[in-house]
């Protein structure tokens, strides 16, 4: 009877382990000698010495959810490491690492990582081509082979992997809406959704919100992307653009009506940016919009700065001849809000009623995008 009660109490102490059962069997190819690390919010939770090709991590994680893996190969530069996503929970997986920056082959019996690895399945289809493309061409640039062209050839290369990489990311609605067409039940496209620009395609990305499962909406991610999408839904072109509220270097409040054109772009810019100052430039010289159509076109800057000082010296320092308007609220003025501003300088592009043409747009694309809407209107 001794030995049924001391039987008993270590099953009872087993069954009574709190502590998650997760283990991460990884093998990774040609990479012989190097690190595994398990990260999650950009801080490293754990790391595991490769060897022989292979390594096992096997701790417990404070919660289910999405962790970031980085292979890193020893015997290679250090911007050489593969980096991929996988949803970890209680259980087991064997993950087999791939060449050309492909996504790891993952066995698993975790609902969520199965459909993640479902969507980079369909990445790949769709443009594991292109993605190759750009890999090679960024590669290229950082050889010395590169850098004794002539300015005149390592220009154009820039201009070409930049073009490859403009057309990779407007793939990226298509990619979501393939991957949600095959697997309309799944709770990771609002994830994936989460972590790309919505603000370039919001029309496109504001389709994708409304096929969302009801799961994935309910999500706190779901709920993040719902908001930001009702904000970026109100910036699409035709819609009404927001008021601009503030006061221009004389100190009087700022109003719309003060501007002509046929076409205005709309800029939020801070001191003290080099980007910024860059493109004053280009605005001054003329090389967005010549001479011949400066009566049509009308420019008003928008400062996120904090500082009147700083805010007037910056203008004045530019010689910048066009209306300029600030509230001196920073991150936290109302035109930051309302026109959803996420980096400076960002640039939008107005009619004179100021309905959007085009938001979110590249200083460099003005020129055309505006000589496009002179042609059509």
């Amino acid at each position: 009877m001794k030995y049924f009660y001391c039987f008993a109490l270590v099953l009872l102490i087993s069954s009574c382990d709190p502590q998650p059962k997760l283990e991460l069997n990884f093998k990774t190819g040609t990479i012989k000698n190097g690190t595994v690390t398990l990260n999650q919010f950009n801080q490293t939770l754990f790391s595991q010495a490769i060897m022989d090709g292979s390594a096992i991590l096997n701790k417990p994680i404070e919660k289910p959810g999405y962790y970031t893996i980085s292979i890193i190969n020893s015997d290679k530069p250090l911007n050489t490491k593969q980096t991929f996503e996988l949803y970890l929970e209680n259980g087991t997986y064997n993950i087999e690492t791939k060449v050309n920056g492909l996504y790891p082959a993952v066995t698993s019996a975790s609902k969520t990582q199965q459909q993640l690895s479902d969507y980079y399945k369909v990445e790949n289809e769709m443009a594991g081509a292109l993605n190759n493309t750009i890999r090679s061409g960024l590669g290229f640039l950082e050889t010395s082979e590169a850098r004794n062209q002539s300015p005149k050839e390592h220009s154009a290369l820039i201009v070409k992997t930049r073009g490859y990489q403009i057309q990779r990311r407007e793939m990226e609605p298509n990619i979501l809406d393939a991957y949600m067409t095959k697997h309309p039940d799944n709770v990771v496209a609002v994830h994936i959704m989460a972590q790309q620009y919505m603000d370039e395609f919001p029309e496109e990305y504001g389709k994708l919100g409304k096929k969302l499962s009801a799961e994935a909406k309910n999500t706190d991610e779901g709920l993040k992307v719902t908001d930001k999408l009702n904000v970026l839904i109100k910036l699409l072109p035709g819609s009404d653009a927001p008021e601009i509220i503030g006061v221009t270097t004389d100190g009087k409040s700022f109003k719309r009506n003060s501007l002509k054109g046929k076409a205005i772009l709309v800029e939020f810019w801070v001191a003290n940016s080099q980007l910024s100052e860059m493109n004053h430039t280009r605005i001054l010289n003329g090389l967005i919009i010549g001479d011949r159509d400066k009566n049509k076109f009308g420019v008003v800057s928008v400062s996120t700065d904090t500082d009147p000082a700083v805010w007037k010296r910056a203008v004045k320092k530019s010689n910048l001849t066009w209306p300029q308007v600030a509230d001196f609220k920073g991150d936290a003025s109302p035109n930051v809000t309302n026109w959803k501003i996420t980096k400076v300088p960002s640039y939008f592009l107005v009619d004179p009623n100021w309905k959007i043409i085009k938001p979110n747009i590249d200083i460099l694309d003005v020129d055309d995008l505006v000589h496009e809407y002179f042609n059509k209107h």
